[in-house]
């Protein structure tokens, strides 16, 4: 087993861990509705109960709802994505029900701001990863790539949706607190997840034809040469190689640009917008 299938899975096991003390820790004990499917499935079990005196647990209704759109990750995402991602919805699942619920807190703020913050992250790490944990995660995926959005937006309009929904059925107090959690929570995932963030390098290089190619080969992105470019204190011809790449990937292209070139002056530019995609699941 290699050092990327063992970092996913211990990853996967990470978020399974802060979901779950973030519902089990905060949100339950605070009334607050937990976010994406979990959430619906809380607000489900919660309405069986009441209404038809029926019992299926909150982990249970997780499983449920996660079946039909691990299909379709399947079929339309990746199936090494999947793989991951069924892995950290079963074990999500078990841990829900071994970590006991344990209010620390009982203030609806301070719950909705740390398990919103826990969720977060941890969504966050694993989309970071190329997987996802399951249920919403596969629909923002979806929605990104057809319209563009930002997955963490698409995760705050889908929970205020629900906590609408909460708040008519159960009482609004608690429903606003839920929104304010979900928003922390959309946030921390686009905060931690390095592959929406965009860079923008500027090289400056005497070896433009083997760094070009070795960057082409190892990261697949357009990149744009710019001649006759001279340096002011030795006056020789340079070329100048303008390229965006995401945030998570800075660290290997500046590896490959040192190998190349030691020489090469590198310019960096955070927080660029371009008028494509150039990454896609």
């Amino acid at each position: 087993m290699n050092q990327q299938i063992i970092r996913k899975l211990g990853i996967a096991a990470a978020y399974a861990f802060l979901s779950s003390v973030a519902l089990n820790f905060f949100w339950l004990p605070g009334k607050i509705y937990a976010s994406g499917i979990t959430g619906l499935s809380q607000l489900l079990s919660e309405l069986l109960a009441d209404r038809l005196q029926i019992t299926l647990s909150i982990p249970t209704l997780v499983l449920l709802f996660n079946l039909p759109l691990l299909v379709v990750a399947w079929r339309r995402i990746d199936r090494s994505f999947t793989i991951y991602t069924i892995f950290a919805v079963l074990l999500t699942s078990f841990m829900m029900k071994i970590i006991p619920v344990y209010p620390l807190t009982t203030d609806p703020v301070i719950c909705g701001i740390f398990g919103g913050a826990l969720h977060g992250l941890s969504v966050g790490l694993t989309l970071n990863s190329d997987f996802s944990t399951g249920g919403l995660d596969i629909i923002g995926i979806l929605v990104k790539k057809a319209t563009k959005r930002s997955i963490g937006s698409f995760f705050i309009v889908f929970n205020i949706c629900l906590q609408f929904f909460a708040g008519w059925i159960y009482g609004w107090q608690y429903a606003f607190y839920s929104a304010l959690s979900f928003f922390i929570s959309g946030q921390m995932v686009d905060y931690v997840n390095a592959k929406q963030k965009r860079v923008q390098l500027m090289i400056v290089t005497e070896s433009p034809i083997a760094l070009t190619a070795s960057l082409q080969t190892s990261i697949q992105r357009g990149i744009t040469v710019i001649n006759d470019v001279e340096g002011a204190f030795d006056h020789h011809e340079k070329k100048l190689l303008l390229l965006v790449i995401s945030q998570r990937e800075l660290k290997m292209v500046k590896q490959l640009i040192h190998q190349v070139d030691e020489k090469a002056f590198i310019s960096i530019a955070p927080g660029v917008s371009t008028n494509r995609t150039f990454f896609e699941w």
